[in-house]
């Protein structure tokens, strides 16, 4: 299947367009929508096939802020053997009282310095930190220990993007590995840090991809400019229902208004739904195996 891919970029990467809609489409997405599930390991076969397929690393869930025992950030680690690559993914937020605390802090607090250069979120931050220090990188480093050759990706929707924003910078500016072992699927991402932040990026996370459907809202907050807020590279901007060989944008710049920055009405619907797979929230169900979404 052939799938058009536009790039608007600078000379250096016209021609370039290694993000792969099948990749995230039948595995990445899938992965990560499972992340919702309390249960993730019982969900993962439906996606990766036989159990010789895969080895689960640890599903790490952890209280995010002191607000309510609901406002929570999870994660996953697996090592997948038909893709050679060890997966860490995140999944969103899944109460309304998490959303608040998040645009309360967001509108409050200052941005904190980040490791790899510039500024971040201090919410995303605290809850990367949280989740790495609960059990998430000992998981990660048994797997990428065991299977050294491996590629290394991080993924995640919507808060759980912003985790892996961050997640996957870190990894490279500590050089637990190096960068040309990895790669950065988001869905959803709301904007993470400031410019310096922004500039930065590509020196640690060269193959980055924020993954955008068509008028979803999140990826507009915060506001750009807002505290210095801005996006990162590269957006991959499908402006339809991302339906199977349907086209997408690829704006290989921070930020573009030739692909979502210039929706002038974003709305919430569009958000928890990619590739015609919706998140379940927390709902506790499996994707379906078979690829039948």
């Amino acid at each position: 299947m052939i799938v058009k891919c536009l790039i608007f970029a600078t000379l250096a990467a016209v021609g370039r367009c290694a993000y792969q809609d099948e990749l995230a489409r039948n595995y990445i997405w899938p992965l990560t929508v499972d992340s919702y599930n309390h249960g993730v390991k019982s969900c993962i076969g439906n996606t990766l096939g036989a159990a010789t397929n895969y080895e689960f690393g640890a599903q790490i869930t952890v209280k995010c802020d002191d607000h309510s025992s609901k406002d929570s950030c999870s994660g996953y680690t697996v090592a997948i053997h038909t893709q050679k690559a060890v997966l860490i993914t995140f999944r969103g937020t899944i109460s309304e009282s998490q959303v608040g605390q998040e645009i309360n802090y967001t509108l409050s607090q200052p941005l904190l310095p980040f490791i790899g250069g510039g500024k971040v979120n201090g919410y995303f931050l605290n809850g990367y930190n949280l989740l790495w220090n609960a059990g998430l990188k000992d998981s990660f480093l048994r797997l990428k220990n065991k299977y050294p050759t491996y590629k290394i990706w991080v993924a995640g929707h919507s808060l759980g993007a912003a985790l892996a924003s961050i997640t996957a910078a870190s990894l490279t500016a500590t050089k637990l590995i190096t960068k040309d072992q990895l790669l950065l699927y988001t869905f959803g991402q709301p904007r993470v840090g400031d410019k310096a932040f922004a500039d930065a990026y590509p020196s640690l996370v060269p193959e980055a991809y924020r993954v955008v459907h068509h008028w979803d809202i999140i990826p507009h907050l915060p506001t750009a400019g807002f505290m210095g807020y801005t996006h990162h590279k590269s957006e991959v901007w499908y402006n339809n229902n991302m339906k199977k060989g349907d086209p997408y944008i690829i704006c290989a710049e921070e930020e573009s208004l030739l692909c979502s920055n210039s929706v002038l009405t974003p709305t919430q619907s569009d958000h928890g739904e990619y590739y015609g797979l919706r998140n379940y929230l927390g709902n506790h169900e499996c994707v379906p195996g078979g690829g039948s979404f």
